[in-house]
């Protein structure tokens, strides 16, 4: 089931085709070896434990032959000197709210207070780039932390799950356990701190004041006085729902005027047999009857005529059917609302309705309205948000169906799961609130069309608007590749972005200048991957045309993307790299043999061939005698290059092929070429009877004669969190002596994450590590390091800061 609004970029990509290294040559002349300086990689003998390139004419390049002119360097004159004094640069934030790596950001609640300002409240730490509660308020038109004394710790991190205001000084609120055993406290928030007024097992969802009793509502237990799925606060003790309790839970409670509507996935509640629905009218409950089979009632509303509408997950036939979850009140009985919503072949789930001029607005998880939707010229596309009139039936909501993209993983709960798992609070739409003729759209949604503000929006006059702070300059979505180039040494990125700095962006690169991010022109309908920058800024990006099959090296010549030429005789592309002349290389395969070929600046020949497998990276070796023929390593899943065996890797000389040593064990991530020697990634596999594979390099140096592992703690590198954990290198690059490394590193005990540096002898934090789900990609600039990936937070303790899509380590910016 495709969960709408999550993060789902299409990777459509064969299993032999694995993001490969981009090695971005901006040096100025080939770095030489330098003498050992205590860095332990042989740097002190005559080859600084670098394969001899094996060229007969080495030194003596043809009369004729083109120069190296690579331009400035744009690497940094000292990573140390940047580790040692530098800061991570404030500007990445976004708009909206935004939280720690893991679990999406989420505003679960929104209320009005009676001063007309609105609160919203959730799972985030981050309002904009300031440190923030997990509940905030708009005032005065500004959105802020809720001022207070908090007197009571916030439960770790996990923030709150419902809100309900009392007045403009009272809000209750239910805190909420993302990660442990689903159970919490109701709070009361004075002027003069928290009172606790109970506890439960379970999940609240929804909360409101009742003629000054709270009513509590959700998934839980209160087991003090035994009730179920509600309960009530009249200012001194909890107390059930008068008549009796429910007997099953209560997802949704709609007050309006005297009347308290509850919905939820009980059969009885106030002493009255009543499936799903009931209402209470201050004195008498009344049941609304629900026989549609189902998890239950999520989401109730009146239209402007009164009549009652119920959204939830819920079908007549839910193997037959593929619709449902959405039903009216005819009078008598309650009956499914023009065939009701789908994700495409099951019912879909509708988690708020609220009703606004004429029309009933519906939010959940969807794909389509109007019937079930693949292969249904009736169905109509609706990505989680769609619109319904009494008069002409289903429409999409305006401007509503773009996908946006996000760096936190959203659990693929949709909300038709079984109740004990929880889903409900998982679904990306969560809540509407109306305020006058505005729709406060939250959940962890990650914006909506050019409303780039993360979990919380807004709708009026056919436009969203983006909600929470003001936008920086992060990136709805994460950066694949980053490479840096031209005279400014400006950085590029690629990626799945959808909008940078708050404002939308077509799938293109972006060019990192003084005034924020600037989108070159939109790429052809192709998925590009691979990213490349030469001294002189010219820009090569590596991309697929699905449509023909075929691999293209597009580059940008001032006002729009033109291909290098036809790639079709040499097969599929799969990772690109730039030679010292600042020129395209690429690894390809047809069938099942891979090639290394060059761009001669006219055409692309071949340098290399015979390879019995993929090729995952290339990279160049950064200094060569004759840099129209450098030495290169390729990694991948191969076995032989011609008839010379060689496992998963294999140098080449400069006119052949050698192998290193007994190759790689497992499956390899990726591979670097530095000063200092060959450097290769690799994953952790099992046998057949579950033990690890013996010999896997998570981070291997070859200095010329042997492989070495670096990533061990008496390096410096702590261990895996968990047992049995690994570290997953993604990207390597040497700088110097140096070796800058990101990927998937999660160390025990609470040590950096993510982002290292090893000089040689031990492995230094960049700036305390990043918070990210994973880091893919590094750019090293003269004033500093950039990270890409999934990336949330740079920093640790007091110098934490959101940054998202992208962060950047630089020289410490002194006070005038």
């Amino acid at each position: 089931m495709r969960t709408p609004l999550h993060d789902t970029w299409t990777r459509r990509i064969a299993a032999f085709l694995v993001v490969g290294l981009v090695f971005t040559a901006c040096g100025d002349d080939p770095p030489q070896p330098a003498p050992d300086g205590g860095t332990g990689l042989d740097a002190g003998t005559d080859d600084a434990g670098i394969p001899d390139a094996g060229l007969d004419d080495a030194g003596t390049p043809d009369a004729g032959e083109p120069e190296p002119d690579a331009g400035a360097s744009c690497e940094p004159a000292s990573v140390t000197a940047i580790l040692e004094n530098g800061e991570w640069d404030p500007r990445f934030s976004i708009a909206g709210v935004s939280g720690m790596d893991g679990h999406a950001p989420h505003v679960y609640d929104v209320t009005k207070l009676p001063s007309g300002d609105l609160v919203a409240t959730g799972y985030f730490r981050w309002l904009g780039a300031q440190s923030s509660t997990p509940i905030i308020r708009r005032h005065q038109g500004q959105w802020e932390s809720v001022p207070g004394t908090w007197t009571q710790a916030i439960p770790g991190g996990s923030g709150f799950s419902a809100v309900a205001a009392k007045d403009d000084t009272t809000l209750a609120l239910a805190t909420n356990d993302t990660f442990g055993e689903r159970s919490g406290e109701v709070w009361l928030m004075t002027p003069e701190g928290v009172q606790v007024l109970g506890s439960f097992t379970g999940l609240v969802r929804t909360m409101a004041y009742v003629q000054d009793e709270l009513w509590v509502a959700g998934q839980f237990e209160f087991a003090e006085i035994g009730a179920v799925g509600l309960a009530i606060w009249d200012g001194t003790a909890w107390k059930l729902p008068p008549g009796g309790p429910a007997n099953g839970f209560v997802y949704e409670l709609l007050v309006s005027g005297d009347d308290v509507w509850v919905g939820g996935a009980f059969s009885q509640v106030g002493g009255i047999a009543s499936n799903k629905v009931a209402r209470w009218d201050g004195t008498t409950w009344h049941p609304y009857d629900f026989p549609i089979p189902g998890n239950g009632v999520f989401a109730l509303t009146l239209g402007d005529d009164g009549t009652p509408y119920a959204g939830g997950t819920f079908a007549y036939d839910f193997n037959q059917d593929g619709v449902g979850s959405i039903a009216r009140w005819n009078g008598t009985r309650w009956e499914m609302l023009d065939e009701g919503v789908s994700t495409g072949f099951y019912p879909g789930v509708v988690t708020d309705l609220v009703f606004h001029e004429g029309k009933l607005h519906v939010g959940g998880c969807f794909n389509f309205v109007n019937g079930q939707g693949y292969g249904n010229p009736l169905a109509i596309e609706a990505n989680a948000l769609a619109v319904w009139s009494p008069d002409s039936g289903w429409a999409q909501w305006p401007q509503a169906t773009s996908l946006n993209r996000t760096v936190w993983h959203s659990r693929l709960f949709c909300g038709d799961e079984p109740p004990e798992v929880f889903p409900l609070w998982d679904v990306p739409i969560q809540r509407f609130l109306l305020d006058d003729d505005r729709i406060y759209v939250t959940g962890s949604l990650p914006s909506i069309d050019g409303a780039a503000s993360q979990s919380i929006v807004s709708y009026a006059d056919g436009h969203w608007r983006a909600e929470g702070a003001e936008p920086g300059d992060g990136l709805s979505g994460g950066t694949r590749t980053l490479a840096v180039g031209g005279e400014q040494c400006a950085v590029h990125a690629l990626g799945n972005m959808t909008h940078a700095g708050g404002t939308r962006v077509p799938s293109t690169v972006l060019r990192f200048t003084d005034s924020g991010w600037q989108a070159l022109g939109a790429f052809p309908a192709m998925e590009c991957r691979d990213l490349a920058v030469n001294a002189h800024g010219d820009i090569f990006v590596m991309c697929v045309d699905w449509d023909v099959f075929q691999s293209h090296v597009l580059t940008w010549n001032g006002e729009d993307w033109e291909s290098l030429g036809d790639l079709r005789e040499h097969g599929f592309a799969s990772t690109m790299a730039l030679d010292a002349l600042g020129r395209p290389w690429l690894a390809t395969q047809a069938e099942a043999a891979s090639r290394v070929i060059r761009w001669t600046g006219e055409q692309f020949e071949v340098v290399a061939d015979g390879i019995d497998g993929p090729v995952y990276a290339l990279a160049l070796r950064p200094e060569n005698d004759d840099p129209d023929r450098p030495a290169f390593v390729v990694t991948g899943e191969f076995m032989h290059v011609g008839e010379l065996p060689a496992r998963r890797i294999a140098h080449w000389t400069g006119s052949a092929f050698e192998a290193l040593g007994e190759g790689l064990s497992t499956s390899p991530i990726t591979a670097a070429y530095g000063a200092h020697g060959i450097y290769a990634s690799t994953n952790e596999e099992t046998t057949l009877d579950g033990s690890p594979v013996p010999g896997r390099l998570a981070l291997g140096h070859w200095n010329g004669t042997a492989w070495r592992e670096l990533a061990t703690p008496d390096n410096g590198m702590p261990s895996p969190m968990h047992e049995g954990g690994v570290h997953s290198f993604r990207k390597l690059m040497p700088v110097g002596n140096d070796l800058v490394v990101v990927g998937t590193l999660i160390p025990e005990d609470g040590a950096p994450t993510h982002a290292y540096v090893f000089h040689g002898e031990r492995f230094v934090a960049v700036g305390g590590g990043i918070n990210a789900l994973s880091a893919e990609a590094i750019a090293l600039t003269p004033d500093g390091i950039w990270l890409g990936g999934d990336i949330a937070e740079a920093g640790r303790g007091e110098s934490l800061i959101p940054s998202v899509g992208v962060a950047h380590f630089r020289r410490r910016i002194e006070a005038p």
